[in-house]
């Protein structure tokens, strides 16, 4: 990604923002995957492709809680709506029609760009930065792994990593990460500046974390790192922070209006120029009559605009330490703000501006940053402290003396096996950023990594480096033990999992779980939870989620199509756990096939293996469609073959539907268990019947 002088570098575009940025990523590559490689449409705006239009609309229907409000796109429908040859090819993705067809549409006012295409264009930037496809939108390979179509294989060092496919696939990522200046020669790694920081100062705050981290940039002249973060404030990177005060402002009378709203910008409402100059005259007036009734008309403006000013002049804080209707004697002001009043007022007013969104940019793209680099699984973020979640490993596969040197570099210094210019570092598809590389790959490891495994086996008291993911999960298993302990007893957990049948309960679940991940993400992290105290925590729920985790056990996305929601494994038993909110409609389109799919493929695997475990799929919702009901109980009867495994056949599989209430009073009982479980296979083996596969084909013969 390339950035201006001046910028602050953004990894996921405001215009898309979003909390859930993790469950977007997935959601936006998939409508992509439907759209450029499904339907074979080339990523070009109307006439010459309908590809935009669709992503929009696609994004609509798949996060409709999100895209509540597209007054754009709806007028635009109902423009479209009028002329039903052009709307028949936009659905059907007539590229040929609307080819021929375009110059008919030349002169009719219908805007595809301005809130449609636009932000199809924004939303599917996010995946381009992050290297899940390149500027064209075409899926890259990192980009296909992330959607499961192609295998995500572990080298040496990630198996000793706590860590999913989704976890590692962001790490390996944001490793790669490089801004790069506008030239495409330097450039800046800001996670590895991250872990690089971390492993030197072990604990920061958040501030100072992406004070340094998103304050940073290929234009930045820091001559020792190792200094830099030693000795780095807030307070000094924007006392430091550069700001050249155009000739147009640094002049010694009042500006006008013309001028100071040409520099004086607020990028979100061009009505708040107005507050800014209004706040502007009342200091100006002051600084030319300092007199108790100036000073009145100053703060009495100030108390009434006090959040916009603070945020715009103060960086957050407040501009003026005055309590609401105090009035102090004008030289104890003065004195207070001797600063402000002793300076030339334009130029430290713009100044105080500049550096002002200087910071509050940085505070806001940080907000994203920070949410992508929890996907990594590999840094924390707790009360306000950043550390890193496996300090002994990374201790020992990030070499400090050579990560440091690839925080900051040019690509002319650079002497690499897989890229020589910005183009083949970043741009296309082949390029090395959207390319599969693993850890050993990005850090260059692969000639160290028995080196390194002594050092970790050293770190680890000696263990053999064999057993280091044994312990690693254990200690993590550990951790999250008393994680689930102290922040979510049995109560709390009943306690949510009620709210969620009413979806007006949405923003409180995610402000009491994780604000990153969706709805349906969090119900199944609670329905996890939930089990795992029905059966009286006799199973490591930790490694039973198929869920993406942060290095804080909050969920960020769900379990991929491929998978089961929670699989729970043990030596007699594997149960599988499918929590959905679709309502009892939607639960027709959306969950029958995967949910069957999924439990016949396992229960086919654990045949083929021979292990002899009882499988058990629990079907987990708040409501049920009755059909829903009666056809999981019928397919116990009825063989079914694997999607995985050929022509492999399986029968008895047992689906059981469990509301999410049910699951509540299952809770209570979790003495009971074994009991339970036992009853419902009872209760599916009545039905099992030898069945005829050839029933179908017989009776044709008869008729025909």
């Amino acid at each position: 990604m390339k950035v201006s002088k001046g910028h602050i570098f953004n990894l996921f575009d405001t215009n898309g923002r979003r909390n859930d940025v993790i469950a977007a990523m997935r959601g936006y590559l998939s409508i992509l995957n439907t759209i450029r490689a499904n339907q074979d449409l080339p990523w070009r705006a109307m006439p010459n492709s309908p590809a935009q239009v669709l992503f929009y609309r696609h994004a609509i229907g798949m996060f409709p809680d999100v895209f509540k409000d597209h007054p754009k796109y709806d007028e635009l429908i109902s423009t479209i709506h009028e002329y039903p040859a052009l709307e028949a090819a936009i659905d059907r993705a007539d590229m040929e029609w609307l080819e021929s067809h375009g110059d008919e549409y030349a002169n009719v006012d219908i805007n595809f760009d301005e809130g449609v295409e636009d932000r199809a264009r924004h939303y599917t930037s996010n995946l381009v930065k992050l290297g899940f496809a390149d500027g064209r939108r075409n899926i890259s390979p990192v980009g296909n792994i992330l959607l499961d179509r192609i295998p995500l294989h572990e080298d040496g060092l990630e198996r000793l990593l706590s860590l999913n496919k989704e976890n590692i696939l962001y790490l390996r990522q944001l490793l790669k990460l490089r801004i790069f200046d506008k030239a495409g020669e330097r450039y800046y790694a800001p996670f590895v500046m991250g872990v690089y920081a971390l492993l030197r100062k072990s604990r920061l705050s958040e501030d100072d974390f992406f004070g340094m981290v998103q304050g940073s940039s290929p234009y930045s002249n820091i001559d020792d790192v190792d200094r830099y973060i030693d000795n780095f404030s807030v307070e000094g990177q924007l006392h430091n922070h550069a700001v050249s005060t155009p000739d147009e402002i640094n002049i010694d009378q009042q500006l006008t209006y013309d001028v100071f709203k040409q520099y004086f910008l607020n990028r979100k409402s061009a009505r708040t120029v107005n507050i800014y100059y209004g706040f502007y005259q009342c200091i100006f007036e002051f600084t030319v009559d300092r007199t108790p009734e100036k000073l009145d008309l100053l703060l009495t403006y100030y108390e009434s605009n006090r959040s916009v000013l603070n945020k715009a002049f103060g960086f957050g804080r407040n501009v003026f330490d005055t309590r609401t209707g105090d009035r102090p004697d004008v030289q104890d002001f003065l004195d207070e703000n001797e600063d402000m009043f002793s300076s030339d007022i334009n130029d430290y007013l713009y100044r105080q501006f500049a550096i002002s969104k200087f910071w509050d940019t940085l505070r806001e793209y940080s907000d994203t940053t920070k949410r992508i680099f929890k996907a990594s699984g590999l840094i924390s973020f707790e009360n306000g402290y950043v550390e890193l979640a496996y300090h002994e490993l990374c201790a020992c596969i990030f070499n400090a003396a050579d990560l440091k040197p690839k925080i900051f570099g040019s690509m002319d210094d650079e002497v690499v096996p897989y890229y020589e210019s910005y183009d083949e570092y970043e741009e296309g598809v082949s390029s090395y950023f959207c390319s599969n590389f693993s850890l050993c790959d990005i850090l260059g490891l692969q000639e160290s990594l028995d080196e390194i495994k002594e050092q970790i086996s050293e770190a680890f008291g000696g263990a053999a480096p064999e057993d280091i993911p044994d312990i690693t999960r254990r200690r993590r298993w550990e951790e999250f033990e008393v994680f689930v302990a102290n922040q979510y007893p049995v109560e709390r957990v009943k306690e949510l999992l009620a709210l969620f049948g009413d979806r007006n309960n949405d923003k409180r679940i995610k402000q009491e779980v994780c604000e990153d991940a969706t709805v349906p993400t969090i119900y199944e992290f609670i329905v996890g939870l939930a089990w795992y105290y029905f059966s009286g925590k006799r199973f490591n729920l930790l490694s039973s989620y198929n869920l993406t985790l942060s290095a804080d056990f909050e969920p960020l996305n769900h379990a991929g199509g491929g998978q089961g929601d929670i699989v729970i494994e043990s030596k007699h038993d594997v149960t599988m756990l499918e929590a959905t909110l679709m309502n009892v409609n939607s639960q027709k389109r959306g969950e029958w096939e995967p949910v069957l799919r999924h439990s016949v493929n396992l229960k086919v695997d654990e045949e083929a293996r021979k292990t002899d475990r009882r499988v058990t799929t629990f079907f987990i919702a708040d409501v049920f469609d009755a059909n829903t009901i009666n056809i999981w109980k019928a397919v116990a009867s009825v063989p079914l073959q694997s999607t995985t495994a050929g022509a492999a056949y399986t029968d008895n599989v047992v689906i059981m539907p469990i509301s999410s209430l049910e699951l509540c009073g299952l809770m209570d009982r979790s003495s009971q268990y074994d009991t339970v479980m036992q009853r419902v296979h009872d209760l599916f083996e009545v039905d099992k019947s030898n069945f005829d596969l050839q029933w179908r084909d017989k009776f044709i013969d008869e008729i025909v």
